[in-house]
């Protein structure tokens, strides 16, 4: 499913399988995993929610940070579209989600993903919804790099950005023992001989020295960052 060359996995969206699922409530879904969170208990799923489908208000012992990435999600009266995100804590009930379009995310899971139905929320206020364009662009530590912070706080040790990468900027060869993951946006990554598209993943194991990854026609980039 991903190969490994240069210190990196290379995983693309059409050589993932789907995996169809059934929730608590019945709802169907599918989802290509693209990391099943043995490197760094961080479990890396794209979730394809079908036409006119809602997730009921739930809860679940662990925490993940949901990031839009195709159509939109309206959830406690507002419309959340590409790159805007969800922290869902862990034991701190939210939703409804509703996806009139049906919806694709990408899901950033830390700890058990055992969903349940709940009626009411809880007075844990770590819940949050983020809207990207609300955010200001800074220059990053990397050259011909700007970031967007999503999350910071509130989901253990995860912290997710956007990347926006100029055309020519590369990431240079090295150690990260942070960076989890880039997944492609927009734009494409070359590293190791292989080009990345777009919902494309690189990948990048722990204490694994690797290449440079390079954005030649320039990317935006979604970051999963291990602290």
């Amino acid at each position: 499913m991903f190969s490994r060359k240069d210190g990196f996995d290379i995983l693309h969206f059409e050589d993932i399988p789907w995996t169809h699922r059934v929730r608590f409530d019945g709802m169907k879904s599918r989802a290509r995993i693209y990391s099943d969170g043995l490197d760094y208990g961080l479990r890396m799923t794209l979730v394809d929610f079908p036409f006119g489908s809602t997730e009921p208000r739930h809860v679940h012992p662990g925490t993940h940070v949901t990031t839009v990435m195709k159509n939109r999600a309206l959830v406690d009266g507002l419309t959340l579209k590409p790159l805007d995100a969800i922290l869902g804590p862990g034991n701190e009930p939210h939703g409804p989600l509703e996806y009139p379009e049906g919806c694709n995310l990408i899901s950033c899971f830390q700890g058990s993903n055992d969903h349940s139905e709940v009626k009411q929320l809880s007075t844990e206020k770590n819940y949050r919804l983020v809207l990207a364009d609300d955010l200001e662009w800074r220059q990053g530590a990397i050259e011909g790099i700007e970031e967007k912070t999503l999350i910071d706080r509130g989901a253990g040790r995860l912290l997710m950005q956007v990347w926006r990468c100029a055309a020519g900027a590369s990431l240079p060869a090295g150690l990260r023992e942070s960076l989890c993951a880039l997944f492609v946006v927009e734009g494409s990554i070359e590293a190791a001989d292989e080009q990345l598209a777009t919902w494309d993943l690189l990948r990048l194991p722990p204490a694994a020295r690797h290449g440079a990854a390079r954005f030649p026609q320039g990317a935006t980039l979604l970051a999963a960052i291990m602290r």
